[in-house]
């Protein structure tokens, strides 16, 4: 039996043995030690912050506003009016310094609502990079294997292997970075809504009804 025979049938093994590990989810065991999972002291969190604060000028405070959050480190992402005379900004900060802003947003007026949340994301980000560097290391393994394929069915085999690889390594990595910016940049959307003022008619209405009220409690 010829050593050439020999190299292609055990090439074709191999290929069978990649080909049915790539067609799992996960393509195959890392040989590498599992990544202890972060503590309590290094979680990362995806931060959202939501209020609503009556203002005088919502059109001066929203200007306040977005200088507010680029002085900070942020960015705007959608800053509008309404027909009604209110603004409504939505924006990224620095997680850290959410609650600062929020506390400066709300000196602005009178805070109307005020909603924080969180979500915990530490072991799905823990999950997406164990993911890549599984994917990475069989990715490598292939290309190792390309440099010695025999035929030309086993390079279109491999390179077919190869860029399907390539694909999920790239989408993990765009998830990874998505994932990492949130928890870096907190959410905040903010409601700058325009202090109610009341007309002469409103006012005298009011003055009657006080006046009214203090009769019967004199009776």
């Amino acid at each position: 039996m010829s050593r050439s025979f020999m190299h292609r049938a055990g090439a074709a093994l191999v290929l069978a043995g990649v080909s049915f590990a790539c067609s799992r989810i996960h393509p195959v065991a890392s040989t590498e030690p599992a990544p202890a999972r972060a503590s309590t002291l290094d979680r990362m969190t995806v931060r959202t912050g939501e209020q609503a604060v009556v203002v005088d000028s919502p059109a001066a405070a929203g200007r306040h506003v977005e200088r507010m959050i680029q002085e900070a480190g942020g960015y705007l992402e959608r800053s509008g009016g309404s027909s009604d005379g209110n603004v409504q900004i939505e924006g990224r900060v620095p997680a850290a310094q959410l609650d600062r802003i929020m506390d400066s947003v709300a000196a602005l007026g009178k805070e109307r609502h005020r909603h924080l949340t969180g979500a915990d994301v530490t072991d799905q980000y823990a999950d997406l990079e164990a993911r890549l560097r599984s994917n990475i290391a069989l990715r490598d393994r292939l290309q190792q294997l390309l440099s010695r394929a025999a035929t030309l069915d086993e390079v279109l085999t491999l390179e077919k292997q190869i860029a399907r690889l390539q694909s999920d390594i790239d989408g993990l990595q765009a998830h990874i970075d998505q994932l990492k910016t949130r928890t870096e940049l907190a959410s905040l959307s903010v409601g700058l809504e325009r202090k109610r003022v009341l007309g002469p008619l409103a006012l005298v209405g009011r003055g009657f009804g006080r006046l009214v009220g203090k009769l019967f409690v004199a009776r």
